[in-house]
């Protein structure tokens, strides 16, 4: 037996195992707390400085600093720094790895995370927002495209359609997400079928235009239908018939355009255009009182936009042998920020009754723990481990605050149709290298600025 003073009551004795009783939250939490990523904000500061190459180095001598439950987390963000960095293949190759883990998790076993389910989600490896998953296809896609394997670049923008029908398929009807069709992705569709230049591609083509055309129009986000869609829809028709192209001409009529046959004797520049800073979680914490003078609360996450300026980017090619100069302003393509706010708010319900249950649970087992004390050690040790437990309820209930923060707000794009030959190319002034373009190539130009 062991002697103990409780203050302000009589020396009580109770076993070893009424210790243990009383002590166990602490255990719990001690053993429940995994905070984010410590290097993650260092990354992200880097990112936004466009210091890719240091960024790297960091993660590169740094892994184990996102921690053993931070692994998706970890292959995210290397994936995103190498695709801003200019190293494509290298992009490629980890955003894959991206995709196992991610695949992987959601194969877990309920009972393999029962024990981080009871204390809180932080203890439970990062398992990545839906629209993440997604978002991984279209970086992807993009990384092709910049390599030119423009038939990758296809499948990955194609699995945009099939992933988000996967997920949604998890979830009862009224509980999907709002984010369900990828408007952007399926205009990236139309241009890679396009790329490939068989009237079957074409046809393709004009398909995955025209429903780019139909989600935003639908409110894809409050985003626009860029200048690029309505361009290309237009010359995409012209090919299929008069039907189709009056249909679309009597809604884009104003907007001039040039016919694939002419397309086909110049090159055009795609300039993908990433801006902004992705939003990040805070918590939402909710106290509620319970009977018998117990406490717990409810926690959650919700996005936080980061502030920046959403501007058009000035994309410019110089013709090394003439000199003449050709520019083109970015427009908004996809909004990154929005669809992962609304993503979050729509399984907000999901979030809360998880949470919930949890705090339920915890409050259940703390009701069982003071009975047994108060039966072994009396009311007065009874009454403080109420109080201790009060205490951890309410301090191990966090939310899981985890997110892809090296992701732009926005994606925005724009298009130059040049004729062949040698230019200089330059974006918002600062000069980004030469290109060499022949007739009836395309070529993609990734860029990034933050405010």
């Amino acid at each position: 037996m062991l002697l103990v003073r409780h203050w302000p009551g009589p020396v009580k004795t109770f076993s070893r195992k009424t210790l243990l009783i009383f002590f166990l939250p602490f255990l719990f939490f001690l053993s429940g707390c995994a905070s984010s990523p410590m290097i993650a904000p260092q990354i992200n500061s880097l990112v936004v400085a466009q210091q890719y190459d240091y960024a790297l180095h960091q993660m590169r001598h740094n892994k184990e600093s996102y921690g053993p439950q931070n692994e998706l987390l970890y292959q995210l963000d290397y994936g995103m720094v190498l695709h801003l960095a200019g190293e494509y293949q290298n992009s490629v190759v980890e955003l894959e790895k991206a995709k196992k883990i991610y695949d992987q998790l959601y194969t877990v076993s309920v009972t393999n995370q029962a024990s981080t389910w009871l204390i809180n989600d932080n203890k439970a490896p990062y398992r990545g927002e839906d629209f993440e998953r997604v978002t991984i296809n279209i970086i992807q896609a993009l990384n092709f495209a910049v390599l030119g394997d423009f038939e990758k670049a296809l499948v990955e923008a194609r699995d945009v359609d099939w992933r988000l029908k996967l997920i949604n398929q998890q979830y009862k009807e009224d509980q999907q997400n709002v984010y369900r069709q990828d408007a952007f992705a399926r205009l990236l569709m139309g241009i890679m079928y396009e790329a490939e230049g068989s009237l079957s591609d074409l046809n393709d083509a004009y398909i995955s235009y025209a429903k780019a055309v139909e989600a935003y129009s639908d409110g894809y986000y409050d985003v626009p239908i860029p200048l690029v869609l309505k361009e290309n829809i237009l010359a995409a028709a012209e090919v299929m018939g008069r039907e189709e192209f009056d249909l679309y001409h009597e809604e884009f009529g104003d907007v001039p355009f040039i016919s694939l046959k002419e397309r086909a004797k110049k090159a055009e520049v795609y300039v993908i255009h990433h801006q902004g800073l992705s939003p990040v979680k805070h918590p939402v914490k909710i106290p509620i009182p319970l009977p018998n003078g117990f406490i717990t609360q409810l926690a959650f996450p919700a996005y936080h936009q980061r502030t920046y300026e959403p501007k058009a980017g000035k994309f410019e090619a110089t013709a090394v042998d003439s000199g003449i100069n050709r520019f083109v302003k970015t427009e908004q393509a996809t909004a990154i920020d929005r669809i992962a706010i609304q993503s979050l708010n729509s399984r907000k319900l999901r979030v809360i009754a998880k949470a919930a249950l949890r705090s339920g649970a915890k409050h259940m087992a703390a009701r069982a723990l003071e009975a047994q004390i108060e039966e072994g050690a009396g009311e007065t040790t009874g009454n403080a481990f109420r109080y201790v437990s009060n205490l951890y309820n309410i301090v191990s209930e966090q939310p899981d605050l985890r997110s892809w923060q090296t992701l732009p707000a926005e994606i925005r794009i724009a298009r130059l149709i040049l004729d062949p030959g040698e230019y200089k190319i330059s974006f918002n002034g600062v000069f980004l290298g030469n290109l060499h373009l022949s007739a009836g190539e395309k070529r993609f130009v990734v860029v990034r600025t933050n405010l």
